[in-house]
């Protein structure tokens, strides 16, 4: 079976979960993906079961790239390579030779992505940072505060996994530039750019109006929003301008006869009144039996599910987000692709590698023998 990037070669240098979040979605569209990491490995490698969740079918070599053996060797796998995708800090590469402008050298049709925090220039280049920091800079957590208005810290990897998902985009576009120039490229991409880009809604109230948007979605919509049932859950409402989901909803509701008409601003207008009617309302029954009364109803209600119940949701195990994955006798669970292609369907053809796994067979296709491959084992160069 044919898969959409069979025959393309990367080179990742990325550790920990935005470079590798990047090159495995790369890796399940069929790319060779091969990890080149220090003897000592990929930090990854100390969260198990997330290594394993995003570094499936790929490889790994081991190179010490502080060496200049090891350095020279990765600028010969760099002749053959279609991407390389690298997560140093601004001028890290440079130091190393393995930078896009030594590498293009050898091989202009080359693919080289930079995933940094603030980018490979401006005033913060060179300042250290994690997705919290992205996310604060970004403007995203002045959008997530708790009631007192104070802001909150998020229990996801917004910006980390942005920039992964917005770098295997821009490789996919070079990739497709080439095929009609010929030529490589560079692509820089920045975790603070990609967080002030996933604001679009925001960004816009306030070009608009020139004022800062002081309120979300649940701040200005009260039927959008999380409610608490009887027994202590919670019901998730996700209406907003669709005037048939409230009709919907006041005809399920009793005594809302008279909210029934409201448009979307008259809403938006008796905002608190409606949302202490709709909490009252709600705290009247378990959630199982609001469950039961929305059954079939056209509105947009949902639950809040724990990641245990995500993996026990029908909708999530029927498309398959839910796969087991072969590693030797051991059977592991892993998220499946969001990704369903008719023509080009999602495999995994292999786990994560163990460390240094395809050391031997990389460079045996630059000549290295296994003597001295061994040689360069012992003095720290792979």
């Amino acid at each position: 079976m044919t898969r959409p990037l069979e025959g393309t070669r990367i080179l990742d240098l990325t550790q920990l979960l935005p470079g590798p979040y990047c090159t495995g979605i790369l890796a399940d569209f069929g790319a060779e993906v091969i990890k080149v990491e220090p003897p000592a490995g990929d930090f990854g490698r100390m969260f198990d079961a997330l290594f394993h969740q995003i570094n499936r079918n790929k490889k790994s070599i081991t190179l010490n790239l502080k060496d200049p053996r090891a350095q020279d060797i990765f600028r010969r796998l760099a002749e053959g390579a279609d991407v390389v995708v690298e997560g140093f800090r601004p001028g890290t590469t440079a130091r190393l030779g393995v930078d896009y402008d030594t590498l293009r050298e050898v091989n202009p049709r080359m693919i080289y992505c930079s995933i940094s925090g603030f980018g490979q220039d401006g005033p913060y280049r060179d300042r250290p940072g994690h997705d919290i920091n992205y996310m604060s800079l970004g403007g995203a957590l002045s959008l997530l505060r708790d009631r007192g208005g104070r802001p909150i810290e998020p229990g996801l990897e917004i910006a980390d996994v942005t920039a992964g998902l917005e770098a295997a985009i821009a490789i996919l576009a070079a990739l497709l530039a080439r095929d009609r120039t010929g030529r490589g490229q560079f692509l820089d991409i920045s975790m603070l750019d990609c967080v002030v880009s996933i604001l679009p809604m925001h960004a816009s109230a306030y070009f608009a109006a020139g004022e800062v948007p002081r309120t979300n979605m649940t701040d200005l919509c009260p039927q959008y929003r999380i409610f608490d049932t009887a027994d202590g859950d919670y019901l998730v409402l996700g209406i907003v301008h669709e005037d048939w989901f409230w009709a919907n909803l006041c005809d399920l509701l009793d005594g809302f006869e008279d909210l029934r008409g409201l448009n979307p601003f008259q809403r938006i207008e008796r905002r608190d009144e409606i949302i202490g009617r709709l909490s009252e309302a709600f705290r009247r029954k378990t959630l199982g039996e609001w469950l039961e009364l929305f059954e079939g109803k056209d509105i947009a209600y949902s639950t809040v599910n724990d990641i245990a119940q995500v993996f026990e949701d029908p909708q999530v195990m029927h498309r398959q987000m839910l796969i087991r994955v072969k590693d030797g006798e051991v059977e592991r669970l892993a998220v499946g692709s969001p990704y369903k292609m008719s023509e080009t369907p999602f495999v995994v053809e292999s786990p994560a590698p163990r460390l240094g796994q395809h050391t031997a067979e990389m460079l045996a296709e630059l000549g290295i023998t296994a003597e001295q491959l061994e040689e360069l084992r012992s003095q720290g160069t792979v």
